[in-house]
């Protein structure tokens, strides 16, 4: 959870927009490492504009324990002491780590902060990954839970970002209904909702397709949730290391990232309860991660892997109703010749990660033209509510009848903040192959009554070919790093 400091609200309450009726959107591109998008169904919209700053402050608050980036925060103090006495936020949260650890078998774990540390340094050989991890596992970690001190021995150090995050997320939810009818928080890809939503009085989650590791995959299904929490685990755009991929999700038993390809998706009582879950699916096995979800109430979830998908403790559609948009396609084919694809990394414009007071979130429209100018492929929105697209007037422009259709959340693996991973296939927005030839990059970015930017790069795809393209940093409309490689 990367440091960002307290700000009085998410945005001036004229940003906040009425995407269906009485339901109002916030969004921010930069908190707790990744994004927030914040629905509140309200009277009115100072009502909502009021909750959504609840919200925020209490995010704001539980940042300043949990986030181990932060020298001054209460993670940090624990992690240099060997006895502690804990705020009840972080108390909480340790004794579920604690638990989980416990009754996965180490398949989860909040104690890999030295470990994670380790790999952010350098890569580590199987051998040293394993001394770590065994040494970590059999370390004491004593809990006092009447005086609420934690001792902690020199191997761990404790890094709860997964299940804090779900807590984190339960917290802003409680905050934002405390004064609202219904009200849905993502953080990431991981969802909480509660209260009266649009949808029949249901909150709508989109499953973007599960193996994709790019943030504009399109929406592989949905579903739709009265109450309750859902996460997902598995590949994310954080699985990306410049040409290669490497799961994000260290195994605790082996200190080593996860080897196989899944995806797990879990529906649970609350984002914590989900987000452990959703953990242990992906690192365990099938009969491990069953006995988690007996001993959790109502929880369900689906495991996708490239061989098929897992219905665990749901009876599809009975019990998790999802409605697929598309068939799974278990052989992607480019549109490209052989397979090629083209990567593109969007930075957001640094202004944004300071988080200044008086600076709006940017609305983001990427997409690409053909020789003639036309537009082949939209391949990324931010602040894809349509009211808030119009202000990039070159895009509104030229798609104004071809708008995004709105999805309400999508539960997917977590990206980092302000950084956005999209790629391009070779076709254009109908799924047809486009030929090749020169090509041009948009990037467009506006402020509700401030900047606007448009950029462009030109790029020959004539020849598929081995190649890095990159349009710099810029401090309104950020950066473009292009490149191409095989599906």
């Amino acid at each position: 959870m990367d440091h960002v400091p307290a700000i009085p609200a998410l945005e001036a309450p004229a940003a906040a927009r009425a995407i269906s009726g009485d339901v109002y959107a916030f969004h921010d591109p930069c908190v707790l490492g990744t994004y927030l998008n914040l629905l509140v169904r309200a009277e009115a919209q100072a009502e909502a504009y009021e909750a959504a700053c609840r919200a925020r402050r209490e995010i704001d608050r539980l940042d300043a324990v949990f986030n181990w980036r932060n020298p001054a925060s209460e993670i940090s103090q624990l992690n240099r002491a060997t006895s502690f006495k804990a705020s009840p936020d972080l108390f909480t949260v340790i004794a579920v780590a604690e638990r989980w650890r416990e009754q996965s078998h180490n398949a989860i774990s909040g104690r890999l902060g030295q470990l994670l540390a380790a790999w952010r340094a350098a890569a580590l050989t199987p051998e040293a990954a394993i001394h770590r991890a065994q040494q970590i596992a059999n370390a004491t970690v004593t809990l006092d839970h009447s005086a609420r001190t934690i001792t902690r021995p020199d191997p761990v150090h404790f890094d709860l970002d997964a299940i804090a995050k779900g807590y984190i997320i339960d917290r802003a939810l409680d905050a934002t209904m405390t004064s609202a009818a219904g009200a849905m928080v993502d953080i990431g890809g991981d969802i909480a909702c509660a209260g009266q939503g649009p949808h029949s009085g249901q909150w709508q989650i989109a499953l973007p397709a599960p193996l994709s590791t790019f943030d504009n995959v399109p929406a592989h299904g949905a579903f739709s949730l009265a109450s309750g929490a859902v996460a997902t685990s598995g590949c994310g755009p954080r699985d990306l290391h410049g040409s290669t991929t490497r799961s994000a999700t260290i195994d605790p038993r082996t200190g080593w990232p996860v080897a196989h390809q899944r995806s797990a998706t879990i529906v649970a009582s609350s984002a914590m309860e989900a987000d452990a879950l959703a953990t242990i699916a992906l690192v365990s096995d099938e009969a491990a991660t069953r006995a988690c979800l007996a001993s959790s109430p109502g929880a369900m979830g689906r495991i996708t892997r490239p061989t098929g998908i897992d219905w665990l403790n749901a009876n599809e559609p009975q019990a998790l109703p999802i409605r697929y948009e598309q068939a799974p396609q278990d052989d992607y084919k480019s549109g490209w010749a052989d397979g090629w694809i083209v990567n593109v990394t969007f930075t957001a414009p640094p202004k944004d990660m300071r988080r200044a007071i008086a600076l709006r979130s940017p609305y983001v429209a990427i997409w690409v033209s053909d020789a003639e100018r036309k537009t082949v492929r939209t391949l990324l929105l931010v602040g894809t509510f349509k009211e808030w697209q119009e202000y990039n007037h070159v895009w509104w422009r030229l798609n104004r009848g071809n708008t995004q259709k709105l999805l309400d959340g999508r539960s997917m693996s977590t990206r980092g903040a302000g950084i956005y991973k999209v790629f391009w296939d070779g076709v254009d927005d109908n799924g047809r192959p486009v030929k090749p030839g020169r090509y041009t990059l948009h990037v467009e970015t506006s402020r509700e009554r401030g900047e606007h930017t448009h950029r462009q790069l030109e790029i020959d795809f004539s020849t598929m070919r081995v190649f890095d393209a990159e349009m710099p940093v810029h401090a309104e409309s950020g950066g473009l790093h292009v490149s191409m490689s095989k599906f």
